[in-house]
C-alpha cells in the first residue's frame, strides 16, 4: 500500500545530468535546457562526474514510491544496476521535505545530491519537487478504494506524469517499485524509438478489459458515444511502460491526463476506479477513437512479469521468462505476509554491495523493525 509520508520517484538515467547543492537543484525548473546546464556545471563537486557523458546507449529508468517501499525500491534499483548493460544514473525525485531522509538511504553527502554506485556503473541522483506540480493529475478517489488500497492520491502516484519538467532525456523506462528486472531493458527502449510512437505498454498474460476499472454506467455522460468501445480496451498494467518524453511534452500527454482527471473529479471520483493508470491508457485512447492516428505500441507480457504478490503458485515457465518481475497484488515481496520472497531477496541483498556508505550509515541509525502496512 502507498502512503502519502515521505512519496519519493526514481529513476535510473544515463545522461548529463548532475547536482550538488539541495537548494538550488531543489526548485521545479520547466526550462530542461537550463536544469541541465545547472546540474552539469556543479557536476566536479560531486561523484560520479566522469559519468557525465551524453552516451548514445544511454538508458534511463524511473520508479516512484513512499517511505513504507524503501525496501522495493532498494532491490529494483540494485536489479536494475545488474541486469542493464550500460553505466546507469538513478535520479530520484523527492518531496522537498524527505530530501534528507534519502541522501541517508544511499549514503549521499549532506552538500550533495549524488552518489556512485560501488563499481562506477550507476550513480543516484536525488532530485526534489513540489506537490503543486502534480495536483492537477490527482483524482478524487472512493472511500472503499482508499481504504483498500490507500496513498492513490498521493502525489507520487502522478509525479511520472512529469517526468518531461524534471528529466532531460528522451526516453525513460517505468517501473513499479515492486519490480525486479531480470534481462536488460535496453530492447524496450530500441523498440520504442523504431515504432516512432509516445508510449508502449506490455501486455498481459491473460488480456483485461478496462471494464475492470472504469465505471460500466458512465455516471456522467463522459463521451458517450466512445464509452462502451473504451470499456472494451485493453487495461494494460502501468507498472512497466516505456515513453518518449519528448514526443510527450510536445503532444502536451500530461495536459490531456489532466482534463480527464478534472472530469472525473466533477463526477466526483465515479468514472474510473483507480489513481492514473486509467487516464493514462484514456489519453491515447480516445484520439485513436476519434481518427488520429495510433500513438501507444505493445509489447510482449515477458515484459511485465505481474502477479507474484497476488497469486500464490505462478507457473514456473512463466518466471522463468519474465525479464521483469511484478510483484502486483497484496503480497509484496518485502512484507511478513510477502510471497516469493526467494525470487526478490537476492536483489535486496545487493543493493549492500552497490551501496556500502548508505548501509554503514543505516547500521548506526536503524531503528527496530517494525510491520509494514500491506501494499
Amino acid at each position: 500500500m502507498l502512503r502519502a509520508a515521505t512519496i519519493v520517484a526514481v529513476s535510473i538515467v544515463v545522461s548529463a545530468w548532475h547536482c550538488s547543492s539541495a537548494t538550488t537543484c531543489g526548485r521545479v525548473v520547466d526550462d530542461s535546457a537550463s536544469l541541465l546546464q545547472l546540474q552539469v556545471g556543479a557536476a566536479a563537486s560531486c561523484p560520479a562526474s566522469h559519468l557525465a557523458d551524453d552516451r548514445p546507449e544511454a538508458l534511463d529508468v524511473a520508479w516512484a514510491t513512499d517511505g513504507h517501499q524503501v525496501e522495493g525500491l532498494k532491490a529494483s534499483v540494485a536489479s536494475a544496476i545488474d541486469a542493464t548493460h550500460v553505466p546507469l544514473r538513478a535520479h530520484i525525485m523527492v518531496l522537498r521535505s524527505a530530501t534528507s531522509r534519502f541522501q541517508e538511504l544511499f549514503g549521499i553527502r549532506k552538500d550533495c545530491l549524488s552518489v556512485e554506485a560501488a563499481g562506477g556503473r550507476a550513480v543516484v541522483i536525488l532530485h526534489p519537487f513540489d506537490a503543486e506540480l502534480v495536483k492537477k493529475s490527482i483524482p478524487v478517489l472512493l472511500p472503499d478504494l482508499l481504504d483498500e488500497r490507500g496513498g492513490l492520491d498521493a502525489p507520487e502516484q502522478a509525479v511520472r506524469l512529469y517526468m518531461h519538467h524534471l528529466f532531460d532525456s528522451k526516453v525513460v523506462i517505468w517501473l513499479d517499485c515492486d519490480t525486479i528486472v531480470r534481462r536488460d531493458l535496453s530492447p524496450l527502449r530500441s523498440k520504442l524509438l523504431e515504432s516512432g510512437r509516445t508510449i508502449g505498454f506490455a501486455d498481459r498474460w491473460m488480456r483485461m478489459s478496462l471494464k475492470k476499472m472504469m465505471n460500466i454506467s458512465n455516471p456522467c455522460n463522459f463521451e458517450p458515444d466512445l464509452w462502451e468501445r473504451l470499456l472494451n480496451f485493453s487495461n494494460y498494467n502501468s507498472g512497466v511502460y516505456v515513453v518518449n518524453l519528448e514526443r510527450w511534452a510536445r503532444l502536451r500527454i500530461t495536459e490531456r491526463i489532466e482534463g480527464l482527471v478534472a472530469k472525473h473529479n466533477a463526477c466526483g471520483g465515479k468514472l474510473w476506479a483507480a489513481a492514473d493508470q486509467v487516464p493514462l491508457l484514456l489519453s491515447f485512447y480516445l484520439p485513436a477513437l476519434q481518427g488520429e492516428p495510433e500513438d501507444f505500441s505493445v509489447f510482449g507480457p515477458i515484459w511485465n512479469g505481474y502477479g507474484l504478490g497476488c497469486r500464490a503458485e505462478v507457473e514456473p515457465e512463466r518466471i522463468a521468462l519474465a525479464n521483469v518481475m511484478h510483484w502486483t497484488g497484496p503480497h509484496k515481496p518485502w512484507l511478513a505476509n510477502g510471497w516469493h520472497r526467494q525470487l526478490w531477496l537476492p536483489h535486496l541483498d545487493r543493493f549492500s554491495a552497490l551501496f556500502p556508505r548508505a548501509e554503514a550509515q543505516a547500521s548506526t541509525t536503524r531503528p527496530p523493525t517494525a510491520a509494514m502496512p500491506p501494499g
